[in-house]
């Protein structure tokens, strides 16, 4: 079922940028030529620059909605989708957000990456909703064998096991997506002593070259 979600996520995503984000080009076209038309009607012209700005913003948001639907940052892996993750994270919610890799980047497929994405989207989700933190970091290291991946902040924390005892969809998502991977997920958490989401996924492949 997550794997049939994210392919109909990847085809929405995909028909909202090309069809609708062609159609607002064209549209951005013909009123930018209109405008040329109207150059000796002050009041028109004006108007046209409105319709201008109003379909600008558009194209803004049909290209947010479809970056958020399936980041175009995935086709071209797992680093690539987490820089955009952490700049985009760290620019809505003005928090400090830094990524740190060591080690080259992993051969992930699809699903894999998209899990692991997933799951780093999720634990900032849950930063900016509970955890009242001026700093996140996001480390992925990885060797041949192993991804590991941790999402560390310097918020209020909380209990993990009566988190758990509460059936925190949440929680249960995130480490339903690591083991569907293949992978682990472990939260290490206190009261007003920070969270860190820990993700281990073992590798079969080697690195890229």
């Amino acid at each position: 079922m997550e794997a049939i979600r994210e392919e109909e996520r990847k085809r929405i995503a995909m028909e909202i940028h090309d069809e609708l984000g062609q159609l607002l080009t064209a549209l951005k076209m013909d009123v930018s030529l209109l405008k040329m038309r109207l150059a000796h009607d002050t009041d028109a012209a004006k108007k046209v620059d409105d319709m201008r700005e109003l379909v600008e913003k558009t194209i803004w948001m049909v290209r947010n909605v479809a970056s958020h639907l399936r980041p175009a940052a995935l086709n071209f892996g797992i680093v690539s989708a987490l820089e955009w993750l952490v700049e985009d994270f760290g620019r809505r919610k003005g928090l400090s957000c830094q990524l740190w890799i060591n080690g080259r980047e992993p051969v992930l497929e699809d699903t894999h990456a998209t899990a692991v994405f997933r799951i780093v989207q999720a634990s900032l989700t849950n930063v900016a909703r509970h955890a009242g933190a001026s700093r996140v970091d996001v480390t992925l290291t990885s060797t041949e064998t192993t991804l590991d991946l941790y999402v560390s902040d310097d918020g209020r924390g909380f209990d993990p096991a009566a988190a758990r005892k509460g059936y925190s969809y949440g929680l249960l998502g995130m480490s339903e997506r690591a083991r569907l991977i293949g992978g682990s997920l472990r939260i290490d958490s206190s009261p007003e002593t920070g969270t860190v989401v820990s993700i281990h996924v073992p590798l079969g492949g080697g690195e890229r070259p």
